[in-house]
């Protein structure tokens, strides 16, 4: 057995204390994954020598009579339902289409080979036994008996699997895709071996694979159901085999019921059970409007309350025994996106960068609760750049700052900063209006819209903004955190005018430095090589300035939830969807 990735980087003795998150873990680039430090910040000491693959497999899938003997008497029942919301309806429902604004159906209609626990370092199996890497460049899932589609009890086959996720490409050029390249492009082809086994040769060793592939975009589709679609996908079928059928989907909300001839889990992973899932139904309603999800959640009428503003809302919440309200390490990110195509010259970009009080924002939006964040986040400490060294290019200057946009001749005395309805990116595109009305000397207007229309105006040719605030959550893996915007073979080619394809020599230059630079370090699996080249990447984008500019996050985040909900998934909510796709949560009686 190879020696595992991650196992001979975290090898390396580090303070506790620098790490914002205390179970952030990267996937292994050919056997295993290693444990981040977690405990309290004090500690100074080795994270435990990981397991290889195989040995995280046998040891998430403890036997069903031993959970069942370890289980208190009064310990979780079948039943009840679990009650959230999201702010409007979703797009549409084909996870290799639509991932926004739909997770919580995507997590339940639909079954995956396998999920990734942050906290804990576990891959844990669903639709696939194992993961079983021979090779730096092959991945192998043997597939689970008897999982059947919701729509006509048909068997799930590696031939679902394959025609699954064979379409990432497709649906990116041809139907705009919000699943975008950084997620499945390491992929080369992928095969049925037979029946039951799937098997996906990689274009070049990708040291984050496992996990990226363990998102809810590799939901498995009926190939059946899917080859009578015209139009090519399924946004409006559910054409899964997971643990929940749709009952209600329309303006109202989502309510989903579990799937009566879901399969048994033979052997089950953590969060897994041998049979379906404790809770029998999940209810999402739809509230635009914050005070009345707050209201809600204060009457009891939904369990969970996401996107909890700073340490003042979160307040709010604790000393109440109806809640459970508990304080986490930031999982949070954000990032100011140029017009780049608006923004050629250097010296616009860096008059933005210098006319914007990095520590202001982090004394008034985050109440002074705040750090600086680079081109790989704050949430993999590992990797990210120190805090000296992004301060040095977070530098606020608003008399260099006029000079050098008057210096670039740029043409634009009105910019328009868009962002969504959330309220942090809103509050952060007031406030940025005002710093670069103050500091520029031009005038400014945030532009806030629904998510629908945020994510529209994003991928429009021509922009109808000049800069783009982003707020998003943590991932687990470089590519689709921080770089997920930053890339052209991402975001970045698709919402930020930088990639290839555009008219301006320097542009493109700049573009493919940086697409060459990620492909470097995402293909190496030396760890101290890998340290050095995302070194590199990460300079070159803070030194030219492309195509955006990290800005400073909360020092932490919250998670508050109603008390009735038992085994609720404290550390790992806030990251990758994990909450929707938990099956022994469950609801006290």
């Amino acid at each position: 057995m190879r020696e595992s990735y991650w196992g001979r980087y975290w090898q390396r003795r580090r303070s506790r204390r620098s790490f914002l998150i205390g179970g952030a873990a990267l996937a292994a680039g050919s056997a295993g994954l290693v444990a981040v430090g977690c405990g309290d910040d004090d500690d100074d000491d080795e994270p435990a020598e990981p397991a290889a693959a195989e040995e995280t497999a046998a040891a998430t899938e403890a036997p069903a009579e031993e959970t069942a003997a370890a289980a208190p008497a009064d310990g979780p029942m079948p039943g009840g339902a679990f009650r959230q919301h999201k702010t409007q309806v979703d797009d549409g429902i084909d996870p290799g289409l639509k991932v926004i604004n739909n997770n919580e159906i995507l997590a339940r209609i639909y079954n995956h080979t396998h999920l990734y626990k942050v906290s804990t370092n576990e891959f844990l199996f669903d639709a696939a036994t194992a993961m079983e890497q021979p090779d730096n460049v092959t991945i192998i899932f043997p597939l689970r008996s008897g999982m059947t589609f919701h729509h006509d009890g048909s068997a799930v086959t590696a031939e679902d699997v394959a025609s699954t996720w064979s379409r990432f490409p497709a649906l990116l050029a041809d139907q705009g895709s919000q699943v975008n390249e950084a997620n499945w492009g390491f992929m080369d082809t992928i095969t049925a071996v037979d029946e039951s086994t799937a098997r996906v040769d990689l274009k070049a060793p990708a040291a984050s694979a496992p996990v990226l592939m363990a998102s809810t975009a590799y939901g498995i589709i009926s190939k059946a159901l899917l080859d009578q679609q015209a139009n090519g996908n399924v946004q409006e079928l559910d054409a899964g085999a997971g643990p929940y059928v749709i009952e209600q989907r329309d303006s109202a909300g989502v309510a989903l019921a579990r799937y009566p001839d879901y399969y048994a889990h033979e052997n089950p992973s953590t969060h897994f059970l041998e049979g379906a899932p404790y809770i029998d139904r999940h209810e999402t309603r739809i509230i635009v409007d914050r005070a009345a999800v707050k209201a809600a959640f204060f009457a009891g009428d939904i369990d969970y309350i996401p996107a909890i503003a700073d340490r003042i809302e979160f307040e709010e919440f604790t000393g109440d025994d109806r809640f459970v309200a508990k304080e986490v390490a930031s999982t949070e990110a954000r990032f100011l996106a140029y017009d780049n195509i608006k923004f050629v010259d250097k010296r616009a970009r860096e008059a933005v960068s210098y006319a914007i009080d990095y520590d202001a924002m982090i004394a008034t939006l985050y109440a002074g609760d705040g750090v600086y964040d680079g081109p790989v986040g704050q949430a993999l400490p590992g990797f990210a750049l120190d805090q000296e060294t992004l301060k040095s290019y977070r530098v606020f200057d608003p008399q260099k700052a006029r000079e050098l946009w008057e210096a670039s001749g740029i043409e634009v005395d009105h910019i328009r900063i868009e962002s969504s309805i959330d309220p942090r990116g809103s509050t952060m595109a007031e406030f940025l209006a005002r710093q670069m009305e103050e500091n520029l000397g031009v005038t400014a207007e945030p532009l806030i819209h629904d998510v629908t229309t945020y994510v529209a105006r994003a991928r429009e040719p021509i922009k109808q903004w000049e800069l783009f605030v982003v707020p998003y959550n943590a991932s687990t893996t470089p590519e689709i955190y921080n770089m997920t915007m930053m890339n052209p073979d991402a975001f970045a080619g698709v919402s930020w005018s930088f990639g290839v394809d555009q008219p301006d020599a320097s542009l493109v230059a700049n573009a493919q430095k940086l697409i060459d630079l990620t492909a470097a370090q995402a293909q190496e699996v030396d760890p101290d090589l890998r340290l050095q080249k995302m070194e590199e990447m990460q300079l070159f984008a803070l030194d030219e300035l492309v195509p955006g500019i990290n800005l400073p996050v909360p020092g932490h985040s919250w998670v508050v939830y109603n008390s009735r909900v038992g085994n609720f998934p404290e550390d790992d909510t806030l990251l990758g969807g994990f909450l929707n796709r938990t099956h022994d949560m469950y609801i006290k009686s």
